[in-house]
């Protein structure tokens, strides 16, 4: 049985933005580029829902968990995500706000320069429960 003590939870609540801004940026690069990818400087970097998640992990949330501790960093990281979104983003398309286009074009630049793409940071690992959902 599913609580809602479960599905408030700060983690469930990263996991879900981490997916609505992975969704979001596929999207508006799809729109711009005519194809999931992100294209700069003659570079392309193929988009899948599983990377840019991955890649929102490594650039955006182990940092503030890094900084800060487990708690307090995934608290932070939350608040970073949210800013992400923009305001009534479950309209009839998920939208990312002016900062969260900033913050994705970022980790795609740092990408293009030699940056990790689709890599877990290091202490960072992906679990598998026994009906095959994921968790970090």
């Amino acid at each position: 049985m599913i609580t809602t003590e479960t599905l408030a939870s700060t983690s469930f609540r990263i996991a879900l933005m981490r997916n609505y801004i992975a969704r979001a940026f596929i999207e508006l690069m799809t729109k711009v580029n005519g194809e999931p990818v992100y294209v700069e400087d003659g570079e392309r970097i193929p988009l899948t829902l599983d990377r840019v998640a991955v890649n929102i992990i490594y650039h955006i949330e182990a940092p503030w968990i890094n900084e800060y501790g487990v708690d307090e960093g995934r608290d932070l990281a939350a608040e970073a995500l949210q800013k992400m979104l923009a305001h009534g983003f479950m309209g009839e398309s998920l939208r990312l706000s002016l900062e969260g286009v900033s913050e994705m074009r970022e980790i795609y630049r740092d990408i293009i320069f030699g940056a990790p793409d689709g890599e877990l940071p290091e202490a960072f690992e992906l679990g598998i429960f026994p009906d095959g959902d994921g968790f970090l």
